[in-house]
């Protein structure tokens, strides 16, 4: 009986647990076709993304945790975005993370800034 009542007590603790950190539970982002020359702390390639087909195109000068990118392909993807305590010098103070790839389409995205 005491097991249960242990059992029962950690998982009301693990779930009450809330994760101070999370900035957005979930995003959607359209991820361009091509990479685009920028400069963050060095001359780099950037992927390309908006939230909405109205949107312009911005710079993302990170990566996104578990995304794998092809260039020649146009994406839909959900991310969340989580707060870095005390990021390395020069470095996002936010971390992206795939949550799941929507579409991926084979295609040239347009009003690109490059």
């Amino acid at each position: 009986m005491k097991r249960v009542i242990y059992l029962i007590c950690f998982s009301i603790c693990l779930l009450s647990c809330e994760d101070n950190n999370l900035i957005t539970p979930e995003k959607t982002l359209i991820v361009a076709s091509i990479k685009a020359d920028c400069v963050g702390v060095d001359y780099q390639k950037c992927l390309l993304v908006k939230e909405n087909e109205t949107e312009n195109w911005q710079y993302f000068y990170s990566s996104i945790v578990g995304f794998n990118y092809e260039e020649g392909f146009e994406y839909v993807i959900k991310v969340s975005e989580r707060k870095i305590e005390n990021p390395p010098q020069d470095a996002s103070s936010i971390e992206t993370t795939l949550i799941k790839v929507v579409s991926k389409t084979e295609k040239t995205s347009e009003n690109l800034p490059i």
